[in-house]
């Protein structure tokens, strides 16, 4: 096991995060891989639905009830990167996406589509909120992003298990 370095002052941030972010290759790195491939079908489902229900909550909440947060310009786009992000990566987990690469597509297509039909309900329930192109953007890039850490994490795991 590598040795710990010493922090160094006001470093604090940094040397917790070397713990929290474990690199590609340490123990801790591959337990977390592991565990995350090795829960049953049912609960991979069950995730999966909790989550979407709750991006279509988030999605639909009338205007006036949406805490305004604000912390930089674009603040709300980068929230639906996320939100599209998450979803798409654990359809991906839950379809076993890493088995057939084709799944990856309708999956992207899939979270894409469902963040059209939230920014279309939201014109269409006049609860305040409205359409925007670049919310539906945000959607896509971030179902995208989500589609490749996905990959990237599935063939992490498919190398550690031609280790063992």
């Amino acid at each position: 096991m590598p040795a710990v370095p010493e922090p160094v002052e006001g470093s604090f941030i940094l040397f917790t995060l070397s713990f929290t972010c474990p690199v590609e290759g340490s123990l801790l790195y591959s337990f977390m891989i592991k565990f995350l491939f090795s829960f049953p079908q049912w609960l991979r489902v069950l995730f999966s639905l909790v989550y979407l229900a709750i991006v279509a909550f988030l999605s639909l909440m009338p205007a006036d009830e949406v805490p305004q947060i604000e912390l930089f310009t674009g603040f709300d786009k980068l929230l639906h990167c996320c939100m599209y992000f998450g979803l798409t990566v654990l359809a991906c987990w839950t379809f076993h996406s890493e088995e057939k690469r084709i799944r990856i597509l309708y999956i992207v297509l899939f979270s894409a589509a469902f963040g059209l039909m939230m920014e279309v309900s939201q014109l269409e329930m006049h609860a305040g909120r409205a359409f925007e192109w670049t919310d539906e953007l945000s959607n896509a890039v971030g179902a995208m992003l989500g589609a490749g850490g996905y990959v990237w994490i599935a063939g992490i795991f498919r190398r550690r298990q031609g280790d063992d």
